[in-house]
């Protein structure tokens, strides 16, 4: 199974509140532990920047001892592909983290917009983990939507692996 990982926040973004890596690496490790192969993009590409975070949850400070000694998951997160360069055909399913809004053209919220519509409309499962709790509009309807607390990234990956199994 292959699960595309949207990054919406950060360089590019007009988000508030850009993403803190563990954001990134609590539901990246929840879906590559269940046999997932999880590819990460961004708007640009390349090493996404990360906020500092003040708290970490324990399952937080467990993740970022595990992916300190994770050369794959490392490289992985800091050497993003770009959303260009995505085929949604080519996933699985995918779970976004960040902002999802419809902003001016060529944004990356809009290009994630466009790849969950993509994902969506070829029958595929997708978990949004909106930055700003952005409700979607149709067609997202349907979209297993988390909030926007510590732990919804963790547990929007819980809910994509689970939709996914039904």
């Amino acid at each position: 199974m292959r699960i595309l990982m949207m990054l919406t926040a950060g360089r590019g973004s007009r988000s508030s509140r850009p993403l803190g890596l563990h954001h990134v690496i609590e539901p990246y490790y929840v879906l590559q532990d269940a046999g997932t192969e999880v590819v990460v993009v961004s708007l640009l590409g390349g090493d996404p920047p990360f906020r500092g975070s003040r708290t970490w949850s324990a399952q937080a400070i467990t993740a970022l001892e595990r992916f300190r000694g994770d050369r794959q998951a490392r490289d992985a997160i800091s050497d993003t592909l770009a959303f260009a360069q995505i085929f949604p055909e080519d996933f699985d399913g995918g779970i976004c983290i960040g902002a999802l809004e419809r902003q001016a053209e060529g944004d990356d919220a809009v290009a994630a917009l466009r790849l969950v519509t993509a994902l969506l409309a070829s029958g595929k499962r997708v978990a949004v983990v909106p930055g700003d709790l952005f409700a979607p509009q149709a067609p997202l309807e349907g979209v297993p939507t988390t909030g926007d607390q510590v732990r919804s990234p963790r547990l929007a990956a819980k809910a994509l692996l689970a939709a996914l199994d039904a």
